[in-house]
C-alpha cells in the first residue's frame, strides 16, 4: 500500500499534473483546427496515455486521510475512488480512437469519437489533487512540512493564473470551432492567436469590438462569455489585491506597527536623537528577529511542546554555563521555562555597577562588553553562547560592574525569583551552585588584583 505522502507519490502526480495540462491545451486545439496528428506526436500520446493506465492502477494502491486517520483498507480505497475519479480516468486512458479506426468510422461517428477525446481535458481538474499533494498535504496527520513549503496565499495566485490561461485558451478554441470561417484565409497560427485576443479582451470586459459574432449561436456564445469575464473581473478586483498584499503578512504587520510609533514620537513630541534610538530598535527587531514577538507563539502552545522547544533553542545556551553541566534534566526543564527573551540596541546599558540584581543573562546573539564605570578599563567581551551577572544574582550583592550592548543583541534573561523558585525544588544543586559562585568571584577578585599589580 502506497502512502499519499510517499516523495515518489507526489513527484508522480506532478508529472500527470504535467500531461493532464498538455491535453487540456492540445485536445480541443487540435480538434477545432482538424489537424492531423504526425506519427512523433501519436508515439508521444500513446506514453501519456500508458502514463494514465498506470495512475489508475496506483489509485487503487494508494491510502488516504479520512479524520486524519490512514485507510489502507483495498476495498475502501476502491470503493472511494469508484466514486470520485476513476471513471474520468477512464476514459482519459481508454484509447477510443483505435476503436474508432476499425469500428466507429463504418457508423459515420469519426466526429463523436472525437468529442470523447476530449474527456482527456477534464483530467485537469486533477491537478488541484496533485499541487494539494506537492504543497499541501493537509490530510497528513504526522508531517507537517507543507506548511512551510509554500504559501497559501502564493499558491491561490499561482492556482488563478493557471486556471485563468487554460479557460482562455478553451473560450478560444469555442470561438475558432462556432466560426469556422473566421480568417479563412490565414494560417492556423494566425486564427488561433486572434482568436485568443477576442478571449481575453471578452473576458477582462474590455472588448474593442474589432472582432464581433455574426450569428445568433455566436452572439450566445459571446454573452455567456462576456457574464463569465464579469465574474472574473469582480474576482480579481475582490481577491487579487488582497493576495498581492497578504504575500508578507509580517512585513505589512512591521510597517502598521512602525506607523504608530512614529505618530506616537511626533505626538508627545520626543527629542530627535531618542526618537531613532526607538526607531533603530524597531528596525533592528525586524532586520533580527522579522518583527516576531516570541510571548505571542509561547502563549498558545501546551506545556509539553513549550518545554521541548525551549529545550532545543536554548540548549547552547544552558551547556555553556558551568554550574548546569551536572544538573539533571528536570532542573533543566524548569529552568529554560523560565527564560524571558529581552533585546538590546547598540550602545544600551543592559545594566549597571552598582545596580541591584534581579536577572542573569544568556546572550542568544550580539556582543557585549564588561566594564568599570569607575576606572573605565574593558574588563571583557562576551558573544553568543555566554552568560553574565549570575554573580550578583546568586550571592545577594549589587553589580560589580557594567554591560553594554556592542550589537543588537537578542538576550534571554532569568529572573531571580523563578532561579530561587526552581532551586528550592532543588535544595541540593543549590548549594552546589552558590559554592562555584563563590569560587568564581574570587577568581575575578584574584585577576583584578593582578591587574592593579601590573598597573
Amino acid at each position: 500500500m502506497i502512502r499519499p505522502e510517499n516523495p515518489v507519490k507526489i513527484i508522480w502526480d506532478l508529472i500527470l499534473f504535467l500531461a493532464t495540462s498538455y491535453f487540456s491545451i492540445e485536445v480541443p486545439l487540435r480538434f477545432v483546427l482538424q489537424e492531423k496528428q504526425s506519427s512523433e506526436v501519436l508515439i508521444f500520446e500513446r506514453g501519456i496515455q500508458i502514463l494514465f493506465g498506470l495512475d489508475i492502477i496506483l489509485n487503487f494502491l494508494t491510502g488516504y486521510y479520512k479524520e486524519k486517520k490512514l485507510i489502507s483498507s483495498p476495498k475502501s480505497i476502491a470503493k472511494r475512488y469508484l466514486k470520485s475519479w476513476f471513471w474520468i480516468d477512464f476514459f482519459s486512458f481508454f484509447p477510443f480512437d483505435l476503436l474508432g479506426e476499425t469500428v466507429y468510422q463504418y457508423f459515420g461517428a469519426t466526429d463523436l469519437l472525437r468529442v470523447l477525446r476530449l474527456l482527456r481535458a477534464v483530467k485537469v481538474f486533477e491537478m488541484l489533487k496533485a499541487l494539494q499533494s506537492l504543497f499541501h498535504r493537509k490530510n497528513s496527520s504526522e508531517d507537517n512540512s507543507h506548511l512551510e513549503a509554500i504559501s497559501p496565499v502564493t499558491f491561490r495566485l499561482m492556482f488563478f493564473i493557471y486556471w485563468t490561461g487554460i479557460f482562455a485558451h478553451w473560450t478560444a478554441c469555442g470561438w475558432i470551432y462556432l466560426n469556422p470561417d473566421f480568417l479563412a484565409d490565414q494560417d492556423r497560427v494566425t486564427k488561433y492567436v486572434r482568436s485568443l485576443y477576442w478571449s481575453l479582451t471578452t473576458l477582462t470586459t474590455i472588448g474593442y469590438g474589432d472582432i464581433t459574432p455574426t450569428t445568433n449561436v455566436q452572439t450566445v456564445y459571446t454573452m455567456c462569455i462576456m457574464i463569465i469575464g464579469v465574474g472574473i473581473y469582480g474576482y480579481v478586483i475582490g481577491n487579487v489585491s488582497t493576495i498581492l498584499s497578504n504575500l508578507d503578512v509580517s512585513q505589512t504587520s512591521f510597517q502598521e506597527k512602525l506607523n504608530q510609533v512614529n505618530s506616537f514620537l511626533k505626538y508627545k513630541k520626543i527629542p530627535d536623537l531618542l526618537a531613532n534610538r526607538v526607531r533603530s530598535y524597531y528596525v533592528n527587531l525586524w532586520e533580527n528577529k522579522h518583527g516576531i514577538d516570541e510571548s505571542d507563539v509561547w502563549k498558545d502552545l501546551p506545556s509539553s511542546l513549550k518545554i521541548d522547544l525551549s529545550l532545543f533553542m536554548h540548549e547552547d545556551l544552558i551547556t555553556n554555563v558551568p554550574f548546569f553541566k551536572s544538573a539533571h534534566v528536570e532542573l533543566i526543564r524548569e529552568v529554560v521555562m523560565e527564560l524571558k527573551p529581552s533585546v538590546f540596541n547598540t550602545g544600551d546599558l543592559i545594566f549597571r555597577q552598582g545596580d541591584i540584581a534581579h536577572n542573569m543573562y544568556f546572550i542568544s546573539k550580539g556582543r557585549v562588553e564588561i566594564f568599570s564605570e569607575k576606572t573605565g578599563d574593558s574588563l571583557a567581551q562576551l558573544t553568543e553562547g555566554s552568560f553574565f551577572g549570575e554573580m550578583a544574582l546568586l550571592l545577594d550583592a549589587p553589580r560589580s560592574a557594567s554591560v553594554r550592548a556592542m550589537s543588537f543583541c537578542d538576550i534571554y534573561t532569568l529572573s531571580k525569583d523563578s532561579f530561587n523558585a526552581v532551586i528550592k525544588n532543588h535544595p541540593s544543586f543549590g548549594n552546589h551552585i552558590k559554592s562555584l559562585a563563590v569560587e568564581r568571584k574570587n577568581q575575578q577578585t584574584e585577576k583584578l588584583a593582578k591587574r592593579k599589580t601590573k598597573k
